[in-house]
């Protein structure tokens, strides 16, 4: 008896689970109401109420614009003698980054021995040079920002790369000085920290 109960339940189940699942089929089905044909002499003269052609002249055009998506322009670039001497801060910045982050490895290395200190003492004033370019091309392409709600990100950006090329400086100083050489490590790890701070403001601002 209760072996039959469970066929039954089951047998429920699984009927109603078809009907259901067939239900959504029939109800949408039901929704799309099929064209109404005006047939005068075997020939179709309207569908829908509208005549023949202009019905299939709107059904075509609605399939068109179905297709159809608009296409922006875009701006072609061009590459030119020019274009490599604008925006000088965005292509140089990268360099005396890189050359900071070089520099403070190699002590890291050299920490016992310094036998990478000879690299380091050109690496340095390298990017301190470097940095004299991209500050002084940071400020001439900081004037768009000016009114502009970013223009407090921009000042702020501003004041650490000058702390960077400080920073730098006195880096440079300390590994020819022979008194600032107990400096040295405290001037490196400072450059560190504010070319970090100063490229994550960079960042920031370019997006």
């Amino acid at each position: 008896m209760q072996k039959l109960n469970v066929k039954l339940i089951f047998t429920f189940l699984l009927i109603a689970s078809v009907l259901f699942a067939h239900g959504d089929h029939k109800k949408k089905k039901a929704e799309v109401k099929p064209d109404t044909l005006t047939i005068v002499n075997g020939d179709t003269i309207a569908i829908n109420g509208m005549a023949t052609d202009k019905f299939m002249a709107a059904r075509h055009s609605e399939a068109e614009e179905e297709k159809l998506e608009p296409v922006e322009e875009e701006e072609v670039k061009e590459v030119t003698f020019d274009s490599a001497f604008q925006h000088i801060h965005n292509k140089v910045i990268h360099f005396p980054i890189a050359l900071t982050v070089i520099a403070l490895l190699l002590m890291l290395l050299g920490y016992k021995d310094e036998k990478y200190l000879g690299a380091i003492k050109i690496i340095i004033p390298t990017a301190a040079l470097l940095t004299i370019v991209v500050v002084l091309s940071g400020l001439q392409q900081a004037e768009p920002f000016e009114g502009t709600s970013t223009y407090a990100l921009v000042e702020t950006h501003e004041l650490l790369g000058f702390g960077v090329l400080a920073s730098l400086i006195l880096w440079s100083v300390s590994l020819y000085v022979e008194k600032l050489k107990k400096f040295t490590w405290i001037f490196a790890i400072l450059t560190f920290v504010l070319v970090s701070i100063t490229g994550l403001y960079g960042g920031v601002i370019a997006h």
